[in-house]
């Protein structure tokens, strides 16, 4: 096992920190990120090398995943950070977000990394012959991870998008939150397609860890939807087109 290579950190940084540091320290020409529940097939890696080799465009590859586990069973799934790869060079562009962990949930951060590749004009497949099971389990920090989720899609909309509509949906949340008095105010359904939708929720969530006496988590959930995201978000945007302009690999 002289190739194998065991890294390790001091305190817990997140999947996307430690996913960087696996790349860092990569030297293979194909990057194969997978989750402690999954299994490959026998033939996973060689019909992932074979569709690389036939088409030397796609520069990423989200896997087949047949699930296992919870209410899904047996149905099969793509695009999931449980089999996903890419061609080294893409990790001299980009790195995974490590801004993204909000409620200690990584959730959709190879989501929005493949976003960002997408965007600039990278190709992205879904590859059915590659194949691997995956026995989802119950695990601690899943607890969150849906309102983890939620915070980090909002995170990745407001680092390209207006922090002023951002704050104007916010304070619009508030209003709407009055509907739970008055039955005849009806929130307009357009929102549910607005990049910040996420954001016109907090109030009601608010209410809702208040009302269970849950001040601590309505006082973080506020935090980082008032101070945290917009600060973490459009400080990542300058660095991210300062490396772009300035950079010769511009990792974003």
């Amino acid at each position: 096992m002289k190739n194998l290579l065991v890294l390790r950190n001091n305190q817990n940084k997140g999947a996307c920190f430690s996913r960087n540091l696996g790349v860092a320290h990569t030297k293979g020409k194909i990057i194969v990120l997978m989750d402690d529940d999954v299994s490959p097939f026998p033939d996973c890696f060689n019909e992932l090398i074979k569709v690389y080799t036939e088409d030397p465009d796609v520069m990423t590859i989200w896997g087949c995943i047949y699930e296992q586990g919870g209410s899904s069973k047996g149905t099969i799934t793509f695009g999931t950070g449980s089999l996903w790869s890419l061609r080294r060079e893409m990790f001299d562009h980009f790195r995974f977000d490590t801004n993204l962990r909000y409620f200690r949930s990584s959730a959709c951060d190879e989501h929005e990394l493949a976003r960002r590749i997408q965007k600039h004009g990278f190709k992205i497949i879904k590859a059915k012959t590659v194949k691997a099971d995956h026995f989802q389990a119950p695990a601690e920090n899943r607890i969150w991870r849906g309102l983890g989720g939620d915070l980090n899609y909002l995170y990745e909309k407001l680092k390209y998008g207006s922090v002023l509509q951002y704050y104007a949906l916010l304070i619009l949340g508030f209003i709407l939150i009055l509907k739970r008095l008055l039955p005849k105010v009806e929130l307009n359904k357009s929102f549910n397609n607005h990049p910040y939708h996420q954001v016109l929720q907090t109030p009601n969530r608010l209410f809702l860890f208040m009302k269970k006496r849950e001040f601590s988590l309505a006082a973080k959930l506020l935090f980082y939807i008032m101070v945290d995201i917009p600060f973490r978000a459009k400080t990542k945007e300058i660095g991210e087109s300062f490396a772009k302009t300035y950079s010769t690999k511009w990792p974003a």
